[in-house]
């Protein structure tokens, strides 16, 4: 139940929730504070605005649909901004022996203020720095995990050639030895601390950390579940994995990576157009995700598949569509498996938008991106009754 009391001197409602895996604090209407049980702010909504602030310690204004869009603040203004939050803080710590509560409830929300307020703007400036030493650059995660707790088991991406995409250009591919891997746990464990609890479940990274030799990535799981065991059972793993490489292990072997908590792998498809996936410069053909999906399947792992929409502009808008919607419903996927369509954005430094170019394929408007995303959802969602058909914008990630 969340704590209410009124401000001694201004009668204004205050109420925070305190008990759960966040802590939420608003000192008047309209205006609300996030944390983790560490201490550790996570977003603020002031005036009408809603911010985030990343664990790398930036603050995003976001707006729009789902919050997609995002203004990174300057750093004056972002420390003003957090900078009043603890005013605020401040400020109601400063009555809390004057307000109406029962002695439990000002223990819990005396406790709660403690935390934060030793969680100062000095602090989370240097928290953000240990992030961004504990961690390479975490370039993306499928939505449903943006509140994972990351670790880094391999880091890069073993192709690394699709032409559409710059996430992982600056980084070679590297799988982590089990002392190092050991290593960033404890390093996670500790950097984290209470605020654990908010992470609902672990995502092996990078791009393709389920590559990794079935004896290798046997041993990172057992150690990842060593450090983030959960009471009664392992903690859930995901992940992202190529399709061309899910046939390197055996239906057994993908159903020993479930018994060690693995719950599901994230394919990107793209499109089921072979045509397109070899002009991306993507390996493996349509039939290789088909099949990754039935191998994962058949040893108890749900799959997430990612269809771009808008890649391949005039020229593929049709056989894309067509194919896409052909290979999705082979897979036979079922309750527990998603499917996520995101839009193709130019990332800088990649080679599709000079290669589509140069074979005279015209790009598609964003209202053509927008009427094929309708399709492929409308019709997804027709043909695959009980599994969660959502966007995926990538833009709007930030850890």
């Amino acid at each position: 139940m969340p704590i209410l009391a009124s401000h001694p001197h201004t009668g204004e409602t205050i109420t925070a929730s305190v008990a759960g895996a966040a802590i939420v604090i608003s000192p008047r209407y309209g205006t609300s504070y996030s944390f983790d049980q560490a201490g550790r702010l996570l977003a603020i909504f002031s005036g009408g605005r809603s911010y985030q602030r990343t664990l790398d310690h930036r603050v995003l204004e976001r707006s729009g649909e789902q919050a997609a869009r995002r203004r990174e603040l300057p750093p004056d203004e972002a420390n003003a901004l957090i900078a009043g939050v603890f005013a605020d803080l401040r400020a109601l710590n400063a009555v809390l022996p004057a307000l109406d509560l029962p002695p439990d409830d000002r223990r819990l929300l005396a406790d709660a203020l403690a935390r934060i307020l030793s969680f100062g703007p000095e602090r989370l400036a240097q928290d953000g720095a240990t992030f961004r030493a504990l961690y390479k650059p975490v370039s993306i995660l499928p939505p449903d995990q943006y509140l994972a707790l990351v670790l880094q088991a391999t880091e890069g991406c073993s192709w690394n050639r699709c032409t559409f995409c710059g996430l992982y250009r600056d980084r070679a591919f590297r799988i982590h030895s089990p002392e190092s891997f050991r290593a960033h746990c404890e390093a996670v464990r500790d950097f984290f601390g209470a605020g654990i609890s908010l992470r609902r479940g672990i995502f092996l990274a990078d791009a393709n950390a389920l590559v990794t030799p079935q004896k290798r990535l046997v041993t990172l799981l057992e150690i990842a579940q060593d450090y983030f065991r959960l009471p009664d059972r392992p903690r859930p793993i995901y992940s992202f994995v190529s399709a061309f490489d899910v046939e390197r292990k055996s239906p057994a072997e993908w159903a020993e990576l479930h018994a060690l908590g693995v719950e599901r792998a994230y394919i990107g498809l793209e499109t089921g157009d072979d045509d397109l996936l070899r002009f991306l410069n993507k390996p493996g053909s349509a039939q290789d995700a088909i099949d990754a999906v039935r191998a994962l399947r058949a040893g108890g792992i749900s799959a997430g598949v990612i269809v771009m929409a808008g890649i391949g502009g005039d020229r593929y808008a049709d056989t894309h569509v067509a194919r896409t919607l052909e290979a999705i419903r082979a897979m036979d996927l079922g309750p527990g498996d998603l499917v996520y369509l995101s839009s193709y954005v130019p990332a800088p430094g990649t080679e599709y938008p000079e290669q589509a170019a140069a074979a005279g394929i015209r790009p598609l408007s964003d209202e053509e991106i927008a009427a094929q995303l309708r399709t492929l959802q409308t019709r997804l969602r027709e043909q695959l009754p009980g599994v969660k058909v959502a966007p995926y914008r990538i833009e709007g990630f930030a850890l």
